[in-house]
């Protein structure tokens, strides 16, 4: 009998998951990949590059990192050949980043059933992801899972080696490609790559605007497609301060 695997886009929807006593492994994606440094050769490298990054912009110990973070996906980097694997990922360029790299390591193992789970949301609270999804609404999500084919998973390689090495020209190539498995992407990047979270939050800032709490949330009403949490959008903020000092 195979083994079925769940993978969530942060502790939230994991706790969830447990409470609803689903079937399978729960493992948790903890990293923020789509902040910060992501080029190296090999895998120990990359645990190095951003755990100094968490560090220095988000002051996380290096131990925390590897115990928190590394920890869990070496346990998808140690889920069995033929096993099945749920992925848990909103549409918004935060989880999307964070599955293109999460379907990179599974596609190092034999014989993987993938499936994309997709919340359950109506079109004006679907930014909004898993966060409103009641129980019985994640067991929809998993009955309307969606397999990756072979050419998906190719799909989600190429999006991972263009953003990772900022090639902004594949990147938006690539968006336009249509698959069940990748929804509202065009979008998506398209807000990645013709718009300025700083400039948005300089221009506030210049506006008189600094109380973090008010950026914060007109940077979500403005970029809910980034799907940047309060961690990400501080760095920026501080580091406008900063220059501005």
């Amino acid at each position: 009998m195979e083994k079925i695997f769940h993978i969530t886009n942060g502790d939230y929807l994991a706790e969830d998951l447990k409470k609803i006593q689903i079937t399978g492994e729960v493992i948790v994606c903890r990293e923020a990949l789509v902040a910060g440094p992501l080029q190296t050769g090999n895998l120990d490298d990359f645990w190095k590059l951003r755990s100094d990054f968490m560090l220095k912009y988000y002051n996380s110990a290096p131990a925390s990192y590897y115990k928190k973070v590394v920890s869990e996906f070496e346990k998808t980097l140690n889920i069995p050949k033929s096993s099945e694997v749920n992925l848990w990922f909103e549409d918004d360029l935060f989880c999307q980043v964070n599955m293109w790299f999460c379907i990179s390591l599974l596609s190092k193992i034999k014989g993987l059933k993938i499936y994309r789970i997709y919340p359950k949301a109506s079109a004006k609270d679907h930014w909004k992801g898993f966060s409103i999804s009641s129980s019985s609404d994640l067991k929809e999500s998993l009955q309307s899972r969606f397999l990756f084919r072979e050419n998906d998973i190719e799909f989600a390689l190429n999006l991972w080696e263009a953003f990772k090495n900022n090639d902004n020209n594949s990147l938006q190539q690539l968006s336009e490609n249509l698959s069940q498995c990748f929804k509202y992407l065009e979008e998506v990047i398209e807000v990645y790559l013709h718009t300025s979270p700083e400039d948005f939050i300089e221009n506030l800032i210049e506006d008189e605007v600094t109380d973090f709490n008010i950026i914060f949330e007109k940077f979500q009403k403005e970029f809910e497609m980034l799907g940047f949490g309060d961690l990400q959008v501080k760095a920026v903020y501080d580091k406008i301060l900063k220059e501005k000092q």
